[in-house]
């Protein structure tokens, strides 16, 4: 079971800016952030503390997480815009503030988000996943798939499996300043990166590490080794392009991003394009198709919540002639309430 003694995660209620929108503000539209663009816009050298995420086995795993104190100084430093969409200084202050349409809170490490990898540990998906095609929608601090790469990057080789993992943010510049970084992260802490590590070719202390062109090198070819192939996604929802991504996902997940009413209908008709059982006759196990979607029970003040995802779930698979499956995986009832859910879907 998941412990409450979570330090330096949210679990507080979601403050939403509901003011009227301008004219001029419409949703972020989808677009794909290279690798090497993403790990250009990265600072020289970037600092990080571990959050710990405990496990179903009663362990911890620590992960390295990117200080948002760091992310603050790159902004100011820089002066300049991260692709002409940069957070104001007060989100990396107040990360759990979300603005719709500018802001979704992608900073801040949500408390279920630990949940999700603790779930993923406790049934096996987190070291099962090699071949198989996987996608984070609302990724932010992204914790679930840097489980997910903590236990690739812990195994042997893949040989010529290929693991596709692809994280979606609504704000670029989310993934440029804490989920690019938290994922080589992931890598330069894991045994992927042992031979790097030991090569005397970087300079690093505790809770620092250089962004050295060495280090990005190694860390691509680490990825090839390890048959993982990596893509990133930003723009809201509605605008998601499945037909450019390739196509079905083997797993979606997804934590704390079922906050807002406004927001529901198009979330689950990502997911279930995602990842939505072959027709009948198809020679594929409908059961490898699945989404995991980890959220407080209520959001007090925004209108959010289990009940509301599971009726607008129920709703939406009315009107397009299909069946879903909705199933509570796990649950924590004391202090904050909150939930993992199953989500399948299947051609009528």
């Amino acid at each position: 079971m998941i412990t409450d003694l979570i330090t330096n995660v949210s679990s507080g209620p979601i403050e939403v800016d509901d003011a009227p929108l301008s004219p001029q503000q419409t949703a972020q539209p989808f677009s794909e952030l290279s690798l090497d663009s993403l790990l250009e816009a990265l600072p020289t050298q970037i600092s990080y503390s571990l959050l710990t995420v405990p496990l179903s086995d009663g362990k911890d795993l620590k992960l390295a997480r990117r200080d948002l104190f760091d992310a603050r100084f790159q902004l100011i430093s820089e002066g300049t815009e991260i692709q002409n969409h940069r957070p104001d200084i007060r989100f990396l202050d107040n990360p759990s503030d979300l603005v719709p349409l500018v802001y979704e809170g992608g900073l801040k490490t949500w408390e279920a988000s630990l949940d999700l990898a603790g779930y993923l540990n406790s049934t096996g998906y987190g070291s099962n996943t090699r071949g198989t095609r996987i996608l984070e929608l609302g990724c932010g601090t992204a914790v679930p798939t840097l489980y997910i790469l903590h236990e690739i990057f812990s195994s042997q080789p893949a040989g010529k499996t290929e693991t596709h993992i692809h994280l979606q943010d609504y704000n670029a510049s989310v993934l440029q300043l804490v989920t690019m970084p938290n994922v080589v992260l992931a890598w330069y802490n894991s045994p992927a990166a042992d031979e790097y590590r030991d090569s005397g070719s970087h300079e690093s202390v505790d809770s620092e590490l250089n962004m050295t062109p060495q280090l990005f090198s190694a860390f691509k070819t680490s990825l090839g080794n390890c048959g993982v192939y990596l893509r990133f996604f930003a723009g809201s929802w509605d605008t998601f392009d499945l037909s450019s991504t390739g196509g079905r996902y083997n797993l979606v997940l997804t934590s704390e991003t079922i906050y807002h009413p406004k927001s529901l209908s198009s979330l689950i008709r990502v997911m279930r394009d995602a990842c939505v059982a072959p027709d009948s006759g198809v020679d594929e196990d409908p059961h490898q198709y699945l989404c995991l979607v980890a959220a407080k029970t209520v959001y007090f003040g925004v209108g959010g919540g289990i009940e509301e995802f599971i009726r607008c779930v129920e709703v939406m698979t009315g009107k397009q002639a299909s069946r879903s499956q909705v199933e509570i995986v796990w649950d924590k009832s004391i202090g904050v309430s909150r939930k993992v859910m199953s989500v399948r879907w299947a051609h009528q």
